[in-house]
């Protein structure tokens, strides 16, 4: 079993950092566009930024919402290319689950990601969006301890 550790983030300078591990659960990402997102996550009372440290290398990264307490939602959660499928996403999820004491986790994904939170227990629900008059299907994940 790797050895993993999660951490918040707190300084800017640091987040931004990690642009290309985030930026795999962002829509048309650019590093412009992460910035403001990081910036309006700092300035959000109700978020968190956590990364993922293996070998004191950053591993992934969760963005969560303290919607109140004990629960939360998941804004996003990306893991590096090379590191996916060792476990780390679900470690991060795990992780606030046991720190907060949290009973419900939630999430809104797309195809891509849907499979990662129903292997981790969560209920799906297909919801259907609009977006610049393109309809979409999403999936909203919800995990109950």
């Amino acid at each position: 079993m790797m050895e993993l550790d999660l951490i918040e983030l707190t300084g800017k300078k640091e987040i931004c950092e990690t642009y290309d591990i985030y930026k795999a659960c962002m829509y048309m990402p650019t590093e412009e566009k992460f910035n403001k997102k990081i910036e309006a996550f700092l300035n959000d009372d109700s978020v968190k930024i956590f990364v993922c440290l293996y070998q004191k290398e950053i591993k992934g990264m969760v963005v969560v919402s303290f919607l109140e307490r004990p629960k939360i939602e998941i804004i996003g959660i990306a893991v590096d290319s090379k590191a996916r499928t060792k476990g780390i996403g679900s470690y991060m999820i795990n992780c606030l689950v046991d720190a907060y004491g949290l009973v419900l986790v939630l999430a809104e994904t797309d195809d891509d990601a849907v499979g990662f939170y129903r292997k981790n227990g969560f209920a799906i629900t297909e919801i259907v969006k609009t977006y610049d008059g393109e309809t979409v299907v999403r999936y909203q994940c919800e995990l109950v301890k």
